[in-house]
């Protein structure tokens, strides 16, 4: 016990000079996967161990994602095979454990009217790669190095982990998806647990200014249906300047009132110094909500709605309210396993095997910012856009 205090004495210290050094250079110019214990996880296939203890062996899992989709406003329609991802688990020890994912991943086309005519082009990318170190397994601390999601969120990076298709304007614009850094993990008690992360910034692999991304997440757990999290992040997002740090604060809602439902959101409200669009200090605030309904083995519901006012301009490049709806119907099959999860986060429902998910979705904007088809008027944007997209994910 004396050895496990004096080794999470070391790390906060450690964090906290991490953090007191990243403040100062900003004052002179910035799964997650849930690690689980190699004993919780699941038969699933893996590479022969030769010998090895067979609990160590090296786990392979991968997800593929592909869909058709129909925008309404342009009147085009398109097949796409959109993900391939392939991830490795291996844990040398009960106290070291390495998780990586590869990704070949293909952009999705965008409903707004700037970014007609983008190329959709397939790009491959280090989605995670990271190495954990728990200095005891029984005691709820963990060191987490390397390209990890952001803990502040509920929607995910990657589409089994999701209860829909598409993407809400909140994951899209608000705050950051994935960090690159040091995360420190600690369970307090069977009710709370904390993070706290030293990264290069929002969605950036490599550090673009001088300054670091701090954060801090506390999820508070009263019971195993109900999941309560506010968290804080804060440091320089520009390139080239450590000036103007961005600071976003998060709150997260998850309940599981009964097996079959699940409900919840994120609350996200931002501000960056010398950021609008009129060169003052901008903020946005943004706002997703959703519940989710198994209807016995192989049918399933999703109902989102979506809220994003970018009141500066600093998000969107245009000032706007955007408000979004989507209803998506599902059928499920089978119970799978992706990489160190076999349920979605924090519930009880399991991963199918295979998805097919349609998103039958409704956007407006205060701004004319949609893409309208060739023979529209009107400065040829849209207020409104409506969209439908059937999408398939499978596990193997």
């Amino acid at each position: 016990m004396r050895e496990v205090f004096s080794a999470r004495w070391i790390i906060w210290s450690c964090l906290l000079l991490l953090a007191g050094a990243s403040t100062a250079a900003v004052a002179q110019t910035p799964p997650a996967e849930i690690p689980v214990s190699p004993d919780a996880l699941p038969a699933g296939p893996s590479l022969p161990a030769f010998g090895e203890d067979p609990g160590h062996r090296l786990l392979v899992n991968g997800f593929g994602v592909a869909s058709y989709a129909i925008d309404a406003g342009t009147r085009e329609s398109s097949f796409s095979g959109d993900v391939l991802a392939l991830s490795l688990f291996e844990s040398f020890s009960d106290r070291l454990s390495v998780f990586a994912q590869l990704t070949a991943s293909r952009e999705a086309r965008s409903p707004f009217l700037a970014d007609q005519g983008a190329a959709n082009d397939v790009a491959t990318d280090i989605d995670n790669l990271q190495l954990r170190w728990a200095p005891s397994p029984a005691s709820g601390l963990d060191v987490t190095f390397g390209k990890f999601d952001s803990p502040l969120a509920i929607e995910r990076d990657d589409a089994p982990l999701n209860f829909q298709a598409t993407q809400s304007f909140t994951f899209a614009f608000a705050r950051p998806v994935k960090f690159a850094g040091v995360a420190v993990h600690d369970v307090f008690g069977p009710e709370l647990e904390g993070w706290a992360i030293v990264a290069n910034g929002w969605d950036v692999d490599s550090d673009n200014n001088r300054g670091k991304t701090g954060a801090l997440y506390g999820l508070w757990s009263p019971s195993l249906a109900a999941h309560v999290g506010f968290g804080v992040i804060h440091g320089p997002e520009k390139d080239g300047t450590s000036a103007d740090p961005r600071t976003t604060a998060v709150a997260t809602l998850l309940l599981q009132p009964a097996e079959s439902w699940v409900a919840g959101g994120e609350t996200v409200a931002g501000r960056e110094p010398h950021s609008a669009a009129g060169g003052g200090r901008a903020a946005w605030f943004a706002q997703t909500l959703f519940a989710h309904h198994r209807c016995g083995r192989f049918w399933a519901g999703t109902l989102r709605l979506d809220y994003l006012d970018d009141r500066d301009g600093a998000r969107t490049g245009t000032r706007q309210v955007l408000e979004s709806i989507t209803l998506s119907p599902q059928f499920l099959f089978g119970g799978g396993f992706f990489g160190v999860f076999r349920y979605l986060d924090h519930t009880s429902l399991r991963l199918p095997s295979l998805a097919m998910r349609l998103d039958l979705r409704y956007d407006r904007s205060t701004e004319p910012v949609f893409s309208g088809s060739a023979g529209s008027t009107e400065g040829r944007g849209q207020r409104g856009h409506s969209s439908a997209t059937l999408q398939t994910v499978f596990l193997f």
